[in-house]
């Protein structure tokens, strides 16, 4: 019963700031990706994916910030309320306390793990997939006139001086692309979106229009006039992306990135255990504090231990720090830092001030 009561006090505060952080997270993807929707790189559908692929990726970190800030509030509660005192008084020992936070810490970090080992992965797998699929296309359903549109690689720019709302056309057309050292440039009266099913992206149609291609010192050696041309999406040399690597397949690397992408897979159920242990003895307080007492120290502690261990994981794929242990000296670190809140009494859960 008591252990029951000690969970839902946690899982209540810590939903609330899981839901809290995936909403901000989701905001703040929203605000990156629409500067790429806008530049013609992204249409509103794939925008909208990519979104939820990255709050999906950011569930390893946000699963185990939801439970550390949960713990801390919860129990931060049974302090502010007295409760806490009463249960010790009572006969309940500190350690019942940690064992009932180290096992629901425990699912949460079987949770992690599965997100980490697995999920991310094809995540960000299909990130890249959609990423890839909407800058090999251009889509100009979306555009706005008087205004120039360019790949993120530069290799095209589109410009239109009105649109035919009606008709959804752009009119009055200007398209530069680069191929190696060759320009290309095609002024056309209309362009409309068409679905390439080949590709299963939407390329432009341009009618009525001429066709250029230049060399880099200004010399013509080509011009033609058209009815109709499609302007067909890029294609583009698939790259090796280690973080949409499988897990085995990283684990039978030798390259330093790929050991230090593994070892941060590895190392997040642990990091997820540790940090709900490491909560305990922040959610102390006195009852004229209140429950929010150690907020503050608890965001500076958790925002530390996150970028040193991001700047470990660099420091790693770049070879100044060996590959062992590696990210390990953060995990390694963290639990010394529990032990001592856990042994030493000034910091256990049963002290009080």
């Amino acid at each position: 019963m008591l252990d029951r009561y000690l969970i839902r006090e946690i899982l209540k505060p810590s939903m609330v700031v899981c839901a809290l952080f995936i909403v901000l997270f989701a905001g703040y993807s929203w605000v990156i990706f629409l500067a790429k929707a806008v530049d013609a790189l992204l249409s509103t559908s794939v925008l909208l994916k990519l979104i939820v692929l990255k709050v999906g990726i950011a569930l390893e970190v946000l699963l185990p910030v939801a439970l550390y800030f949960g713990i801390i509030v919860g129990l931060g509660r049974l302090y502010a309320d007295s409760e806490m005192k009463a249960l010790l008084a009572s006969g309940v020992s500190p350690y019942r306390v940690m064992g009932v936070i180290f096992f629901l810490s425990a699912g949460v970090a079987i949770l992690v793990g599965v997100f980490s080992l697995y999920l991310r992965p094809l995540a960000y797998e299909e990130s890249y997939r959609l990423k890839a699929q909407g800058e090999a296309g251009l889509g100009i359903s979306h555009l706005e006139p008087g205004h120039f549109y360019e790949r993120r690689d530069g290799s095209l720019v589109l410009f239109a001086e009105g649109i035919d709302q009606e008709h959804r056309q752009l009119n009055q057309v200007f398209v530069q692309s680069e191929h190696g050292d060759k320009l290309r440039i095609i002024s056309a009266k209309k362009a409309s979106e068409e679905y390439h099913a080949e590709s299963g992206v939407s390329i432009p149609v341009l009618y009525d229009g001429f066709e250029y291609k230049l060399t880099r010192d200004g010399g013509m050696t080509h011009m033609s006039k058209f009815s109709q041309l499609s302007i067909l999406p890029q294609e583009k040399i698939a790259e090796y992306k280690r973080k949409a690597a499988p897990t085995q397949q990283l684990s039978v690397s030798e390259s330093r990135k790929d050991v230090a992408e593994l070892q941060w897979r590895l190392s997040t159920p642990f990091s997820t255990i540790l940090l709900a242990l490491m909560a305990i003895p922040l959610s102390r307080s006195s009852p004229r504090k209140g429950k929010y007492a150690k907020i503050f120290t608890a965001t500076v502690l958790f925002a530390v231990y996150y970028f040193l261990g991001l700047m470990v994981k660099t420091l790693v794929e770049q070879g100044t720090l060996p590959i062992y242990p590696g990210l390990w000296w953060m995990v390694i670190g963290l639990g010394a830092l529990v032990s001592v809140f856990v042994c030493l009494p000034r910091f256990s859960v049963g002290h009080h001030s």
